[in-house]
This record gives C-alpha cells, sequence and structure tokens, in this order.
C-alpha cells in the first residue's frame, strides 16, 4: 500500500498543508520514519500503509486548536496546554468523518494514541505499555525525535546529540524502551 497516495481529498491535504508549512513537514518525515520504523519490525504493507498514513495525518487535530497557540513562542498556560492535548482526540474525530481515507478506523486510532507514555502519563486515554497500540508507540517514538530536531516557535532545532539527552532518559516512562533503542540503532543511527 502506498500511504502517500492515500490522501486523495484536497480539501483535507490543503487544509494540513495550511495548517502551517512545518507542521506539514513534520508529518512527512514522522510518516517516512515511523514507516521506517515499522519495516524493521516486520509489518506487512497493510500495516505500513496505516502507519504512513497516520504518521502523514497524525497532527490533524491541531486545526482545531488555536494558532496562537499551536505557534506561541513561550510555555503554553495550563489551560492552553488542556486545549493542545485535546487534539489527539479531535484528530480522531477528523479522520473518522473522512469517508475516502481507507482503513480510517485503524488510522483514527493511532491518531487518538499517539501522545500515550509506556508508563501511563500520557493522554488522552492513560493507556500503558503494551495496551497501548505498537504503531502508536511508533509514532510516539518519532513524532518526539523530529519535534525535538525540528524548529519549532518554542524552541530552536536541537542536534541529534541534544535530541538524544532528551530521548534516552525517556526509555521506560514516555516511550517503549525496545522501540526507542530500535529506532536510535536503525533509523537515525546513522546522524551525527
Amino acid at each position: 500500500m502506498d500511504c502517500w497516495a492515500y490522501i486523495s481529498d484536497p480539501i483535507l491535504e490543503r487544509t494540513l498543508c495550511g495548517l502551517d508549512a512545518g507542521v506539514a513537514s513534520h508529518c512527512e518525515r514522522v510518516a517516512r520514519h515511523a514507516v521506517q520504523l515499522g519495516a524493521l519490525l516486520g509489518f506487512d504493507g497493510h500495516d505500513l500503509g496505516v502507519l504512513g498514513l497516520a504518521g502523514r495525518i497524525h497532527d490533524i487535530g491541531k486545526l482545531h486548536v488555536p494558532a496562537a497557540i499551536v505557534q506561541k513562542s513561550g510555555r503554553l498556560t495550563p489551560h492552553e496546554w488542556a486545549l493542545m492535548q485535546r487534539h489527539s482526540e479531535t484528530g480522531q474525530r477528523i479522520v473518522l468523518a473522512q469517508r475516502d481515507i481507507p482503513f480510517r478506523e485503524e488510522v483514527a486510532l493511532l491518531v487518538r494514541h499517539h501522545h500515550e507514555h509506556w508508563d501511563g502519563g500520557g493522554y488522552p486515554d492513560g493507556l500503558r505499555g503494551d495496551a497501548i497500540p505498537i504503531s502508536a508507540r511508533i509514532l510516539a517514538v518519532v513524532d518526539s525525535y523530529d519535534a525535538l530536531t525540528s524548529e519549532r516557535p518554542y524552541h530552536r532545532p536541537r542536534t541529534h546529540a541534544e535530541a538524544m539527552a532528551i530521548l534516552l532518559p525517556e526509555r521506560c516512562t514516555k516511550h517503549d524502551p525496545d522501540l526507542l533503542d530500535l529506532f536510535v540503532q536503525r533509523v537515525i543511527g546513522a546522524v551525527d
């Protein structure tokens, strides 16, 4: 399955890209690296397609978060953070409403759970460990790395070494330790 071909709805595509050029680029990189990691785990074509598509649109729920919050350069207030956290549930609803997205139920589930944490401290449902779908755990690892190494309104891009200094202590808390290790060793291991 070619996951890049399945955003056939031009309104959805324009909307995602119109959200922010940085968000659209981030989603493309997350999709690409997630598919690489899924392939290393032996995912089949269907599962890779679902994973790639979910990676490509995982932040679609940010369309319903005020731009002033998404693009804020400083720390979010507790109220703003609560609004931002809703993007994964909102994203699930947006995906489910798109009738032309294949396997939308599977994709929507991954969009919903891409911010769950290995130790149960994530959102929206506080899932932990293996209760989090493996593809959502993949998205969480890849999303975190790319967010750290990309320019954001609230931080400069971090180097690979700086990102590792943040991510590695998150083994067994935020991230599935086996997936994080595989991602670091086999997907981005060549990055200096």
